[in-house]
This record gives structure tokens, sequence and C-alpha cells, in this order.
């Protein structure tokens, strides 16, 4: 696997190509700096020192201004058609879960107070120009940008100074490990790189896929990759699924009134951890979404086929596997096959980071049941590779039901109505496109 270094260079090597296609990269480049002095501005509260506001009010002008200065030296101010246009936008998107989803990181979300939040980001998502910016001054071929874009990093320095600044004013007890937040943000970031350079290499090869020519889910994932609202809706019914499959396999042993296995119940508090997971990492994008009664339909539909899918599984097992632990044990091998496979895939494919990240982490979790269940399988005589094929093959039956259902679900709310939510929605100074207006992602006093 290639370093994170040469993953940046690789990016940048393909979207300093054209002039067209490093304008869409300097757009993005620009959309980060807004967001990140939106963010700022949007966590100074009761909580904010007061002999501290005008220096953190400075903060916030420097990243507006880097956001002027990088959005003025675009070789072209427009996109020169539609399809630019659309890529401009995918990937100011996949930018923005980046952003947000780094603030609204789980390690992160534990500060006590609005100001504490910002004292640690600053620290390490500042980490982010010097990751990248260092990388493309290093490729552009313009003198003009590499030259302010060496001013606009020259600039960052201080902001991770002023950080450690107030970091070092606070109590003990509110400092955050700076270790753990560096290893989010240099994996959202790694992941944010990935997904733009898929994009950016798709975009140049022009590859057109016909989506009828694949099966239902490969169809699922790459029609919610870019649609965000289908993205939040598939998800809510993923969280949904790894509860309601904890619950299905409890319910092999309490129906028949019979003890769980000793590693049972560690196996269905990790799936119950993995539903809370799922939805906070998406929990600010679908509030937006869901002040619409197309998308709420569409969840509420979506969440009814995961149901479908796990009891038609589950039934299909219980008629051919009669032993209790024999059918909990084959059962959760079958689902966590599927796991790894389409997790993986919406992994790679999203344009949503915060997303892609937790996916990484129950993905880990994921590796220690596959372990546990194949040991269990063995070192009961269990293991049989008829059954296997059998339980593989009747799972993937009832998955792929499920996501037919879900194409046909996206389809249909898309001719029933707009997923645009009923905010006042603002013309974004960056993009072109109109967004919601921005609001700090943290709840915090």
């Amino acid at each position: 696997m290639a370093s994170f270094t040469d993953s940046i260079a690789n990016l940048i090597s393909l979207v300093v190509q054209t002039p067209h296609l490093e304008s869409a990269w300097l757009n993005t480049l620009s959309h980060m700096e807004h967001l990140a002095a939106e963010q700022i501005m949007g966590n100074i509260s009761k909580s904010t020192p007061k002999e501290y506001i005008p220096e953190i009010q400075n903060h916030a002008d420097d990243e507006y201004r880097h956001r002027d200065v990088i959005l003025n030296l675009r070789p072209h101010a427009e996109p020169l058609n539609e399809s630019y246009r659309l890529l401009r936008q995918r990937l100011s998107n996949i930018a923005e879960s980046f952003v947000m989803g780094y603030f609204a990181n789980p390690v992160l979300v534990q500060a006590s107070s609005r100001f504490t939040a910002y004292v640690h980001g600053a620290i390490t998502i500042e980490q982010f120009p010097f990751q990248i910016y260092s990388v493309y001054i290093d490729g552009t071929r313009d003198p003009k940008i590499r030259e302010a874009m060496k001013q606009v990093l020259s600039e960052e320095n201080a902001h991770i100074a002023l950080g450690r600044k107030f970091r070092d004013s606070l109590p003990a007890e509110d400092q955050i490990s700076l270790q753990q937040l560096q290893a989010i943000e240099k994996d959202m970031c790694l992941k944010m790189v990935l997904r733009m350079t898929d994009l950016v290499q798709e975009f140049i090869d022009a590859d057109e896929k016909n989506l009828a020519d694949l099966k239902p889910s490969s169809q699922l994932v790459a029609m919610i990759s870019d649609r965000p609202y289908a993205t939040y809706a598939w998800t809510y019914a993923l969280a949904n699924g790894e509860e309601t499959a904890a619950r299905h396999m409890q319910r092999i042993f309490n129906d028949r009134n019979i003890p769980q296995p000793p590693s049972m119940q560690e196996h269905v508090d990790d799936e119950i951890r993995h539903t809370q997971m799922l939805q906070r990492c998406i929990l600010l994008d679908r509030r937006v979404y869901s002040k619409t009664d197309v998308y709420k339909q569409l969840e509420k539909s979506m969440i009814r086929a995961s149901n479908r899918y796990l009891l038609g599984y589950f039934s299909a097992l219980m008629k051919e596997i009669k032993e209790p632990e024999m059918l909990y044990l084959y059962g959760a091998w079958g689902l966590e096959m599927r796991v790894f496979k389409h997790y993986s895939e919406i992994q790679r494919t999203t344009d949503n980071m915060s997303l892609a990240h937790t996916i990484a982490v129950i993905l880990n979790d994921e590796a220690e049941h596959t372990k546990m269940v194949n040991n269990n399988l063995t070192e009961k005589n269990y293991f049989d590779p008829e059954i296997l094929k059998f339980v593989k093959q009747i799972e993937e039956e009832q998955f792929e039901k499920f996501c037919a259902q879900g194409v046909h679900l996206i389809v249909e709310a898309e001719a029933a109505g707009s997923f645009v939510p009923p905010y006042k929605v603002v013309e974004n100074q960056v993009n072109s496109t109109p967004t919601l207006a921005s609001s700090p992602v943290m709840e915090l006093q």
C-alpha cells in the first residue's frame, strides 16, 4: 500500500494536469478554509475566556483571507461545463465531510466546552495544510500558485502555536489526548485523499458505468456514492440492522430458555455499539434531510427492507440448522462476511469521510468477531464446508434482494419529490451551488 505522502502526491499529480482540474482543486481548498473559519467563529461561546476572543477572531479572519486568496488563484473562476461543475461539487462535498466529520469525531466531542473543542481542533486539524499544501506547492506548475500557497502555509504555523498556547492554559482534566486526535485526523485525511483520487481519475477516464449491468449490491453502492441523502438513509438502515441482527442472535437462545454462549454478550454489545457509531457519524447531516417528508419515507422504507433481509436470512438458516449454538455461529459468520464486503465497498466509494472513518473502526471489531466465530466453529467440531456454502448462498440471495429494494426505493423517492431541506439556503462564498448556512457541530457551552 502506498504511503500517506505518496497517496497525496498521486492526487496532486492528477489535479495539476489541466488548468480546469486545478481550478476544481483550488475551489475545494478554498471551501475547506471557509468551513474552518466558520467552525472557529461558531465555537466562540460563554466558555471562551474573554481575553482570548480577539486572537480567536484573528484566527478566523486568517482562514477567511486564505479562502479568498486561494479562490483568486483559480486559473478559471467558472467550471468549463456541467461535468466540471459536478466535479467541483463532489470534491467540495468530500472535503466538507472531512472537516465537519473531524470536528464531530467521538474523541473531540468529549470536550468539556466549545472552547476546549476549538483548542484541540485547532491544534490537530491544522496538520492538514502541512500534509496537503506542502505536496501541492511542489506539484503545481504555476509559479503564482506556488508562491501564494507558500505564504498561506507559513501562516498556519502561528495557528498551531496559538492552539498550543490555549491548551497549556487548560486544566489537566480538560486536556484531550493529542495522539488520539492526530491519529483520527490522519486516517480521515488519508481516506479523503484516496476518495478524491478515485473521483478525479474516474473523471479523467470518463468511464461511464452502465448500472444495469451490475448486480443490485453494486448498483446500490454506485448510487449512494454521489447521493448524500441516499448515503444517510442507507447508513441508518445498516445501523438499524446491526442491532436487529444482534437481537435475532439473542432470540436463538432466549426463545428456547437456554443460556447464551459465554462470548456472545460481548459480541451483541459490540453490534449495538456499531449501531450507535453509524448513527452518530451521520447525525448532523441526517438531521437536515429529516426535515423533508420524502427523506423520512425513504429512510423508513429502507429500515423495513433491512428487517426483511435479516428475517429472511435467519428464517432460512433455522430450517436447516437446529442446534442453537451452531445456528448462532453460522448466522454470525454469514453476516460478518457480508459486513466486510459491503462496508469495505462503501468505505472505498463514499464521499463522506466521517462515515469512511467510522466503517474502518467497525471493520477492526468485525475482524475480532470473525476470529471468534471461526475458532468456535473449529473447537466445537461444527465446521462443515457444505454448511458454509449453504449459509453464503442464502445470505447472498437475501442481501441482493435487500439491495434491489434499496435501488428501487431511491429511484422511487427521486421521482416523488425534492430532498432540499425547507431551510433558508445561502449562496456559499466558494461554490456556486446553494448550501445551508454553517453552524458549529459542537452543542456545548
